[in-house]
């Protein structure tokens, strides 16, 4: 009787750790449980090595990690249980430290960071090594690189909001290799100066570089950057002008967007502007591949009013050393693709325009990320998002006016579009999602995805109604009322063949995810994040090796 019971206590306590099997034989491994505090939410998982995982915690409502003195670093295990956590804003780093990234490399956990060290050293970007027992800075703190004008150190992007000077870091571990890029705020005559940096495991400099970003407009801002495996840097920049009154709000706006790219170890420097004349790009991404090349993508418009949809798609391959065209191919999406994720009413209302030949668009989709598969096809991944401001006046009792700004986030769908080799378009598909977010600090919207094995793997706040969905409209997620809260786990293969499941404990199915914590952090291993109530978990996904996509 007691070999019995023994033996059911372990089945339990199997089935809470390991939950449940997913797709492609992938294993959940659930952590020990946190509590969880708006005073200090999991952000991201900002960093992983040998010994464990690191987790960054910011306030609930703080607008940007950039805005903190130093992070708040809580680390776990292997086996997600917690070890300890650490206030690096504690810590006696001189001059007024900023926290910007921390990194593993070359075996090692890096701590980088602003600071203005007065007399004692230059204002720019420091690292300094941390202890991954103790998380406390260990040893002498190092300049990396130098801010060089104070009065570009704040300027306000296309959005119209403030920009600090922005570090970007591009890791590439199988070639040894660490880019950091730093671009100003400023815009001056039309150009903006950016400063390049490669370095090895070691921080010895590989090469060097200021490049000067021409705009063909008011404003400019990098949108993406990247380093390829022969150590050439690859930009993408976007401009527009500058919204001047209300005239402008109902006028057409047009993007530029230009690819920039550095190589021969920074002694070449290549522009090229990306115009579609008719069509207007509205959102861009770029990729490389391991044989040099580089890849543009974006989803397009023909519509000439304000409010902007997405009509197609462009692929763009060159030769990433000299911006030399390999094939570029702009195909609008077909009824098929208009219609799905609606509801029925929303979906015939769409069809009748379309056999009246009348020109129809989708929603404004944002491009987030592109991927090369092992076999040269090329996927874009995106979202439909929107945001929307709203303002009222009310009186109070003594008469007084109030005014209140409310901002409302509207995540939909995820989009798949796939593309052969040579840029021939074979799929367009749509993870049908609906979450909003109002007034609050969007951590709990949008998606996460990784590619293991050539799959892709999307993780996302969902409706439980929307359990076993196979089309027609979704249901909508909301951060209240816990007992609707699902976390779908969907799986993309190369056919463009949606599989989707959910992740669930012994005790609990409602649960949900911060979006930003969920990360890739080994070629077949995922970290994802689980709350339910107050309490949160971290999981390990592990993924078979033998499993590979199917065709």
């Amino acid at each position: 009787m007691k070999k019995t019971t023994l033996f059911f206590c372990l089945m339990i306590t199997q089935s809470d750790l390991f939950g449940q099997h997913l797709p492609d034989n992938a294993r959940v491994k659930w952590g020990n449980e946190m509590h969880f505090t708006k005073k200090m939410t999991p952000s991201e998982v900002v960093a992983s090595d040998q010994s464990g995982y690191y987790l960054m915690k910011e306030g609930y409502a703080q607008e940007s990690r950039h805005s903190q003195t130093l992070l708040y670093l809580e680390k776990f295990d292997r086996n997600l249980q917690y070890v300890k956590s650490v206030d690096l804003s504690h810590q006696n780093l001189p001059g007024n430290p900023r926290f910007v990234q921390l990194v593993s490399w070359g075996q090692q956990l890096w701590l980088f960071y602003t600071a203005d060290p007065k007399n004692n050293g230059a204002v720019g970007l420091y690292r300094v090594a941390v202890d991954s027992e103790s998380l406390l800075p260990a040893g002498i703190s190092h300049l990396v690189m130098e801010i060089k004008s104070q009065a570009a150190n704040i300027g306000w992007g296309i959005t119209g909001t403030a920009t600090l000077p922005l570090f970007q870091f591009y890791p590439v571990p199988e070639k040894n290799k660490l880019l950091i890029i730093q671009a100003d705020g400023g815009l001056k005559t039309r150009e903006k100066q950016v400063d390049l940096l490669v370095v090895d495991q070691q921080f010895c400099t590989i090469w060097k570089r200021e490049a000067t970003i021409k705009s063909s407009s008011d404003a400019l801002e990098i949108v993406h950057a990247l380093l390829d495996s022969e150590g050439n840097a690859h930009l993408l920049s976007k401009s527009m002008p500058n919204r001047i009154g209300l005239a402008a709000l109902f006028k057409r706006e047009k993007y530029y967007y230009s690819l920039h790219s550095i190589t021969d170890n920074g002694i070449h420097l290549l522009h090229k502007e990306i115009n579609l004349k008719e069509a207007q790009i509205n959102a861009a991404a770029i990729q490389v591949d391991q044989e040099g090349h580089l890849y543009f993508g974006g989803f397009y418009t023909t519509d000439a009013t304000a409010t902007k949809g997405s009509g197609g798609t462009y692929f763009l391959k060159l030769v990433g050393t000299t911006q030399a065209v390999i094939q570029q191919k702009m195909e609008s999406f077909d009824a098929t693709f208009l219609t799905r994720g609606l509801s029925e009413g929303r979906a015939k209302r769409k069809s009748r325009k379309l056999d009246q030949g009348k020109k129809v668009e989708d929603s404004y989709f944002f491009l987030d990320r592109i991927f090369v598969r092992n076999d040269g096809s090329v996927t874009f991944v995106g979202e439909d998002r929107q945001g929307i401001g709203t303002s009222s006046r009310s009186k109070s009792a003594n008469s007084r006016v109030r005014s209140e700004v409310n901002f409302h986030c509207y995540y939909g769908s995820i989009v798949l579009v796939d593309f052969s080799p040579n840029g021939e378009r074979k799929w367009a598909e749509k993870i049908a999602k609906h979450q909003q977010s109002s007034n609050d600090f969007g951590g709990y919207f949008s998606y996460s995805v990784s590619m293991i094995n050539d799959n892709l793997y999307f993780v996302f706040n969902d409706n439980v109604n929307n359990s076993g969905y196979n089309g027609g409209k979704v249901e909508r997620f909301s951060p209240r009322g816990f007992k609707e809260h699902m976390m779908t786990f969907a799986r993309v293969n190369r056919a463009g063949t949606i599989e989707r499941s959910s992740f669930a404990t012994k005790h609990n199915r409602n649960m949900m995810t911060i979006t930003s914590v969920n990360i890739q952090t080994d070629d077949y291993e995922m970290v994802v994040y689980g709350q339910h109530k107050k309490k949160y978990r971290l999981a390990r996904l592990e993924f078979d090796p033998k499993v590979l996509a199917a065709e």
